[in-house]
């Protein structure tokens, strides 16, 4: 286990995060930026199909609930595992080396002991990189690293989704939208994770270790159709419904979306059940213990499939209770909406997006007039608490 309590480490997230998996930093050595990624370690406090982990693959992830959350791991083991500050933890790191075009030079994965020293919120991040302070110029650094990453994959044909969204707050029985802002912060820390992603599934790939390899194809002419909705606020929504689905498999295959030849998602083990299971083959292929076959692997992604439809139907569920209170209570008032699509034309279920709340939702709507995506329509809350649906009327 290589010890890295002395190198300068940063924590970026939200605030007071229950689950705080990642960390970055940087180390330079004889002229040459490495950049460090660390991940959590959860796996090695517990074995596979231990009471532990057959609980956490029945949750398949943790739940961000309006009203609550509910974690995929039992509390001790992520207090444990929990990246801190000033808190001595062990890891599974990557070092990283790229070119100078932002690809891949070379990297390693190996497990670590590291101590973070700072704890940011993405909004001290932002400060930082507007600020670019002398004292602080490792994450300076990391960021224009990660920005050569991030233009590297671009030039590979990797579609960038820069579109802010809208989160639901109930406090003290009220209910608010916050906007999330794509800030550099958020690009910092997600290209970081995604370059974890990339290494993480090569390294599988090379060692042909099965794992749950993610892909995506672009069924569609990006450019032509971002291009031609250049102005309009939901132009990436509307790319979105063009794009293929994304596709879990053992097998590793390219994910076009993000301009790599091969990609898991392995930075959240305190929260996802197929990031844990990625952690657990490199976990035993690393300490030379026979790691998971292609048979269990694809029968874990299948058990993950189902459970994850029905953790997005609680989500569904809980977030139309909130919006039927909220739209309950201001049921006279008229809401601007850009029409997207329909989904079904029949059951007037259609695609669209509130420009006062950032807020892209399926609804039913009942409209007197012809419909074209990118035009605003002016409609009224329709209250039918028996519907499975928001509903609306112009």
């Amino acid at each position: 286990m290589k010890d890295l309590t002395d190198l300068k480490t940063f924590i970026i997230d939200s605030k007071n995060p229950n689950e705080i998996d990642d960390a970055i930093s940087l180390e330079i050595k004889n002229d040459k930026k490495y950049i460090w990624i660390h991940v959590s370690y959860p796996c090695k406090l517990f074995e596979f199909d231990s009471e532990i982990d057959i609980n956490a693959k029945k949750i398949s992830s943790s739940l961000y609930l309006i009203d609550k959350s509910i974690s995929m791991l039992p509390k001790d083991i992520i207090k444990q595992s929990n990246l801190k500050k000033n808190k001595v933890s062990e890891t599974l790191s990557a070092c990283i080396e790229l070119n100078e075009n932002g690809s891949i030079k070379k990297y390693e994965i190996l497990e670590t002991l590291i101590k973070p020293n700072y704890e940011f919120t993405y909004e001290d991040t932002n400060e930082i990189l507007d600020l670019e302070p002398k004292e602080e110029y490792e994450l300076i650094l990391l960021n224009k690293l990660l920005k050569k990453s991030f233009n590297y994959r671009k030039k590979r044909g990797a579609i960038t989704f820069n579109n802010n969204y809208s989160k639901i707050l109930y406090n003290n029985e009220s209910i608010s939208f916050e906007t999330i802002e794509i800030t550099q912060a958020h690009k910092l820390v997600s290209e970081a994770m995604i370059l974890m992603g990339n290494i993480t599934g090569d390294y599988l790939k090379k060692n042909n270790i099965p794992a749950p390899f993610r892909s995506q194809k672009i069924n569609c002419d990006s450019k032509n159709i971002l291009e031609r909705n250049i102005n309009s606020p939901v132009k990436y929504i509307i790319l979105k419904q063009f794009i293929g689905k994304s596709n879990v498999s053992s097998k590793p295959d390219i994910h076009e979306t993000l301009g790599l030849e091969s990609y898991v998602q392995s930075t959240s083990p305190l929260r996802r059940y197929l990031d844990l299971l990625v952690q657990r083959q490199l976990h035993l292929f690393i300490n030379n213990r026979d790691f998971l076959s292609e048979e269990t692997i694809n029968k874990e992604i299948e058990l993950s499939r189902i459970k994850q439809k029905e953790n997005n139907n609680i989500v569904k569920e809980n977030k139309l209770f909130y919006l039927k209170l909220y739209f309950g209570n201001k049921k006279n008032l008229l809401y601007k909406i850009i029409f997207i699509r329909w989904i079904n034309h029949k059951k007037n279920i259609a695609l669209v997006f509130f420009t006062s709340y950032n807020l892209e939702l399926l609804i039913k709507l009942f409209i007197s007039i012809d419909t074209f995506p990118n035009k605003i329509y002016k409609i009224k809350y329709n209250c039918n608490q028996n519907s499975n649906l928001l509903e609306f009327i112009n």
